[in-house]
């Protein structure tokens, strides 16, 4: 992070994504997150969405179901923003993933921003950080499409352990993997063939 230290929850059940992943995520995405919105799930410190946000992400939503975790995660994201030179929106949801995402983006209220020509609910990136021997991983893929959380040109990173890689829900497609010791990113498109989308998405 340029200048701004982001503060760590103090609770143990968070597993803080290290630095040098954060850092290649950000390097893999680029200026592909120039204007973009982004999704974080189980978003711990909120680490991440900081990253993204410096560059160049518009919208974050970010989800963590511990109560304290979420509280550092909205500082943290607010600190970031608030050296930003644009317009910027921000929400952390304290919830549990599952259940915040069978709610789908509509009963959320995310208000939209002011400059945004057209306002909509779906996002570009979504990254998806659970404990990683969880169950979590097959049931929010599934979930992100059939509760129309993204467009057909979405990415979901997913980070995992090397060790034990998740299933990949059919309705994506893995595009690329990548390895750093023990965390792997794996990086996932939807999968076209299924349809599962309306024709009013527009492509980014």
């Amino acid at each position: 992070m340029s200048g701004k230290r982001i503060e760590s929850p103090l609770s143990q059940k968070t597993r803080p994504t290290s630095s040098k992943v954060r850092e290649a995520l950000i390097n893999i995405l680029g200026n592909e997150l120039k204007g973009a919105s982004w999704l974080d799930l189980c978003s711990g410190s909120g680490a991440m969405a900081c990253e993204a946000l410096q560059k160049g992400v518009k919208r974050v939503l970010a989800i963590e179901k511990e109560r304290e975790t979420a509280k550092t995660c909205k500082k943290n994201l607010m600190d970031v923003s608030s050296t930003m030179d644009h317009s910027i929106h921000i929400k952390v949801i304290c919830n549990e993933l599952i259940s915040f995402l069978k709610k789908g983006p509509k009963s959320q209220k995310i208000e939209f921003i002011n400059d945004c020509q057209i306002p909509e609910q779906k996002f570009d990136f979504v990254f998806l950080d659970p404990p990683y021997e969880s169950e979590l991983y097959e049931i929010s893929q599934e979930l992100l499409l059939s509760k129309h959380w993204i467009k057909k040109s979405s990415t979901l990173i997913c980070e995992c352990s090397s060790k034990s890689m998740p299933r990949i829900h059919n309705g994506w497609r893995l595009n690329k993997e990548k390895f750093y010791g023990n965390t792997s990113l794996l990086f996932l498109i939807p999968n076209q063939a299924l349809n599962c989308f309306d024709d009013t998405d527009s492509m980014h």
